[in-house]
């Protein structure tokens, strides 16, 4: 059997406890930074007069601004510079 002494259980206790907040916390994060990253590969932004829309989900190759109508290919850009 092991044997600890009541302040090794306290310490051990504090241990896990520690280990358990920090590893929530990680989670947490990690979460965070995918649900941002899904929102910002859904956003769209105009390259005529800047307006940053939502993209939807049934076209694919180009979609048209809501404020100046002007076409704007989805994706990443490919543009130098």
């Amino acid at each position: 059997m092991i044997e600890l002494d009541l302040p090794q259980f306290f310490v051990m206790i504090l241990s896990v406890v520690a280990v358990g907040t920090g590893l929530g916390i990680l989670v947490d994060e990690l979460r965070e930074r995918r649900m941002v990253r899904e929102v910002r590969r859904n956003i769209l932004r105009c390259r005529i007069c800047g307006t940053a829309y939502r993209k939807e989900e049934g076209q694919d190759a180009v979609q048209s601004c809501p404020e100046c109508a002007s076409p704007n290919p989805c994706g990443r850009d490919r543009r130098l510079g």
